[in-house]
């Protein structure tokens, strides 16, 4: 089923029931992305688009808390210094590949959803 079917079932259906089904379809959709992290099994953190604005945050508190420094890190993930600087002050404008790396680095899984 492409979108235009989904469009036209859509404006078919009763106002009542085309409310229900956008309700539900905006409660079962995620956000495009998400980041997820595990300090411990039971102790998990989602980061969604929404809250991207704190990955510099959490990858600053993250470096902090497995002690690695900015440059064994720019070193580990194959980059300059002055390069792994921005991409932790704004991941947003970083390579994807050079921010994955960073991420699966630190132990944080990411997956991205169109």
């Amino acid at each position: 089923m492409n979108l235009d079917e989904i469009k036209s079932l859509l404006e078919n259906l009763p106002e009542s029931e085309k409310q229900i089904a956008i309700e539900e379809w905006a409660l079962s959709t995620q956000p495009l992305v998400k980041a997820r992290y595990a300090i411990e099994p039971d102790d998990r953190s989602t980061l969604s688009s929404l809250e991207f604005s704190r990955l510099p945050q959490l990858l600053v508190s993250e470096l902090k808390r497995q002690r690695i420094t900015y440059e064994e890190m720019a070193i580990q993930i194959g980059v300059s210094i002055s390069t792994f600087k921005r991409l932790i002050a704004e991941p947003s404008s970083a390579k994807a590949i050079n921010l994955h790396t960073l991420l699966k680095e630190l132990g944080i899984k990411v997956w991205l959803e169109k």
